[in-house]
């Protein structure tokens, strides 16, 4: 559907003359009590909710994992598997694929 200028013009023109028919003054309705809004969460969104609250506390970095990398390079005993490596890489690429 396409909406001209001459059209939003002529929608416009209407709620002003609507507005001028209006009495001045508050406008009032039926008189109902005003309660508070309230949410209630599902079993699954509150324990989507707990996971949520999880990751965000937990460290982007493993700083235990860095240590015993450092204290073997240091050591010169650290040792990379080519093979895992790449193991790792297509397992990471397989389930980016899927989400």
């Amino acid at each position: 559907m396409m909406v001209s200028d001459k059209q939003v013009h002529q929608v416009a023109k209407l709620f002003a003359a609507q507005v001028r028919m209006r009495p001045a003054g508050k406008v009032t309705g039926p008189e109902v009590p005003l309660r508070p809004d309230s949410v209630e969460l599902s079993r699954e969104s509150r324990e989507v909710q707990a996971a949520w609250q999880a990751i965000q506390a937990a460290p982007d970095v493993r700083t235990e994992k860095i240590e015993q990398i450092r204290a073997a390079l240091e050591a010169g005993t650290y040792r990379v598997s080519g093979r895992e490596v790449a193991r790792k890489m297509l397992a990471r690429s397989l389930v980016d694929r899927l989400r």
